[in-house]
């Protein structure tokens, strides 16, 4: 018993050309979405640690030049008072202390500490020899960053951090005759902190040489974390970091390790800024919902080419298929005569021949 080979009846080269154009078309669209996407946040992130970077140092620029303010006006007036009297240099105290932006206390002690002059007339009479900035200050300026109680004006002291600022005051012959000082507050310093990271829309964080944290412009500062930023600055290193925070948030970290400008001493002082990372991603998913609608359009333009071009190469095959099928089964019918392609002229002439052949037999 002859059996009969089962044939599956086979895709068309219609649905096979717009099948393999569609798959081509996903995988080549998939690849290329993942990679601009994955390329665009590398850059994103890249940019966000350097602008960070360049952010902080802004911020660091302003706070030295606000500190290097009032220590020049500190030493220009310890070079102005070496042949005044205690009177007189209560003067220019007032004047010094009502013209600046941050400082709460001034005061002149003489060569033994004994303050003879001050703001106000607080801490008169009252004795400085013990504290550093005055043993430091009869050698030579020097700025320090104190805990202590200098300016209780109203006959309460404040231990709050502030910075003292402390140059020798010489007589005629060069001999020194006493210290004068000053106290900027750190509530200054720490406006200018908060608008600068207001306006930079940036988080700013301020941390001494012993790592407290002295000022904070989001939360508490007590709240601050102990993350690798915050370690870094306690270390007096510059870093660029992505840290998570308590707050479940990912944060660019940058860290300026020392407030220092031309010949004003060293603090200690580190300044930490941060900014949230998605600040970064963020133009990556912009660019990645723009990139999903040209990824479309190109689709459907790439959907009419493949229509066009079904129709113009595709189904003239298909067409030649059913009329070589037709003469197989005996019907006379001839292949029509298309000049698409080199491939289809060769093909309906090899029918024809054929047909031809079938003729004269």
């Amino acid at each position: 018993m002859p059996t009969r080979r089962l044939h599956r009846k086979a895709p068309s080269l219609t649905a096979v050309t717009f099948a393999f154009v569609a798959a081509s078309a996903v995988v080549v669209g998939l690849m290329l979405f993942f990679l601009m996407r994955e390329r665009l946040q590398t850059y994103g992130r890249d940019t966000m640690a350097t602008a960070i970077g360049v952010r902080a140092a802004g911020v660091q620029t302003a706070l030295e030049h606000l500190l290097y303010d009032e220590w020049s006006r500190l030493k220009a007036l310890a070079r102005e008072v070496g042949a005044d009297d205690p009177q007189t240099i209560r003067t220019k105290l007032q004047t010094l202390v009502g013209e600046g932006d941050g400082l709460s206390w001034a005061g002149y002690a003489g060569i033994d500490g004994a303050i003879q002059a001050s703001y106000a007339d607080a801490m008169l009479g009252e004795s400085v020899s013990v504290t550093s900035w005055f043993q430091t200050g009869l050698r030579k300026p020097t700025a320090e960053d104190v805990r202590e109680t200098v300016s209780p004006a109203s006959g309460q002291g404040r231990s709050q951090p502030s910075v003292i600022f402390a140059a020798p005051v010489r007589n005629a012959d060069g001999q020194v005759r006493g210290v004068l000082a000053a106290r900027l507050d750190l509530s200054s310093a720490t406006i200018l902190l908060r608008d600068m990271a207001r306006a930079l829309n940036i988080d700013l964080v301020l941390i001494d040489s012993a790592g407290v944290v002295l000022m904070q412009t989001r939360g508490r500062a007590e709240d601050a974390p102990d993350l690798p930023s915050l370690q870094a600055a306690r270390a007096g290193a510059s870093i660029v970091s992505l840290e998570r925070w308590p707050d479940g948030r990912s944060y660019f970290s940058a860290v300026v390790p020392e407030i220092a400008y031309r010949d004003l001493p060293a603090l200690g002082w580190s300044l930490v800024a941060r900014v949230p990372a998605d600040l970064a991603v963020a133009p990556a998913e912009q660019v990645s919902r723009g990139m999903i609608f040209y990824l479309a359009s190109f689709g459907l333009m790439l959907l009419l080419l493949t229509m066009i071009f079904v129709e113009s190469f595709i189904r003239p095959f298909g067409l030649l298929a059913r009329t070589a099928s037709k003469i197989a089964d005996g019907a006379e019918v001839y292949p029509p005569d298309t000049n698409r392609t080199r491939e289809l002229q060769m093909i309906t002439a090899a029918i024809v021949r054929l047909q031809t052949r079938l003729h004269r037999h």
